[in-house]
């Protein structure tokens, strides 16, 4: 981590700010490892870097961030963070992250300018190194050791609700701390919700069962998606469902350091215009992954991102059709140079249970 305060240090000097307030929980985590970042801030300075938290987080801060200046102080308090910042000038503060009766608060006490910046820590976590690329890894391969599982529970007569309390279960049994996002189990007509709500419906023989979850192991989310058949499934499902994944695995091949997020979401659209789904296709063909499961870079077609090595994201087009159901297909990806490295492994054809 001390390469990643460097970067943040040559940022300061580039912007002439003599501090950094750090107010984000994930971003709190990314700098110096503290997984208590709700009840914390973080002040860096050009040569010196705090942690300011509550009383209840003293021991647990001293294991995680022993090279770290520790003041304790509870976030409705205002004094330590006086202390330090009072004989400097400029302090940035994560305008994105703060509530503006929080800034205001900060506005009325601090005697330094405050300066607001957005997104700027963020910029620096689009590309993952190699700690980072492991913990993501490790995400992946939970998740895949999870749809094993739970294809072998997948039958007539289950609900929705059952299968998705069952996937979370998994997840925590696998390594995962907590989930990525509510996990999604929608089947039959429902799966043309895409961010369906599971509930009491019972699985029958002809249904498409979508299955979208992901846990964060040691701070790093996990995200996949899959959609199984529950019996034979009818011409129109297999045909859809190769669509489908073609434009899945066009969006992949099309990965690589130098491509622009935006002609990856045009191509895989164009994909599935050809057989006349693109109308169906209503969210982003994918996202950033990594402290959280929806982050910079963006593949839609509003994304002024670029690819470069060491960016991981999601590749999930999908189809969603009122009273039919729906089908959605996302791997997690690793960019390389020439290409990339698809770290969910679960099979992508048409699985009939």
């Amino acid at each position: 981590m001390i390469e990643r305060i460097k970067k943040i240090r040559s940022f300061m000097e580039g912007n002439r700010l003599d501090l950094f307030l750090v107010t984000k929980p994930e971003n709190i985590r990314y700098l110096c490892g503290f997984s208590a970042g709700n009840d914390a801030r973080l002040v860096i300075t050009l040569n010196e870097q705090f942690i300011l938290t509550d009383s209840r987080y003293i021991e647990q801060a001293q294991r995680e961030c022993p090279d770290w200046n520790l003041k304790q102080e509870h976030l409705g308090r205002l004094d330590s963070l006086t202390s330090i910042c009072d004989k400097y000038n400029r302090l940035a503060v994560e305008s994105h992250s703060l509530s503006y009766e929080r800034f205001q608060q900060y506005a009325s006490v601090l005697k330094n300018e405050l300066v607001p910046l957005a997104n700027t820590i963020e910029k620096f976590r689009t590309l993952k190194d190699m700690q980072e690329l492991d913990l993501l890894r490790t995400s992946a391969r939970i998740g895949d050791s999870v749809f094993a599982q739970i294809c072998l529970e997948i039958q007539e007569g289950v609900s929705e609700k059952h299968i998705a309390n069952r996937i979370t279960f998994l997840l925590k049994e696998g390594g995962s701390s907590k989930e990525s996002f509510d996990t999604i189990a929608v089947a039959g007509a429902n799966a043309s919700l895409p961010h369906g709500q599971p509930g009491t419906r019972l699985l029958k023989s002809g249904d498409m069962l979508t299955m979208d979850f992901g846990g964060y192991y040691q701070g790093y989310a996990g995200d996949m998606t899959r959609t199984v058949m529950i019996g034979e499934p009818t011409p129109k499902l297999r045909d859809i469902y190769q669509q489908v994944l073609e434009a899945q695995e066009l969006g992949v091949s099309l990965v690589k350091a130098g491509i622009s997020c935006r002609e990856i979401d045009r191509q895989v659209r164009e994909n599935l215009k050809k057989y006349g789904l693109d109308i169906y296709f209503q969210h982003s063909t994918g996202h950033g992954v990594g402290l959280e499961v929806h982050e910079s870079p963006r593949l839609s077609p509003l994304s002024d991102d670029v690819l470069e090595e060491g960016m991981v994201f999601t590749i999930e087009p999908g189809v969603y059709i009122p009273g039919w159901g729906g089908i959605r297909i996302e791997d997690t990806i690793i960019v390389k140079k020439r290409g990339c490295e698809i770290i969910t492994r679960s099979d992508k054809g048409l699985l009939i249970l």
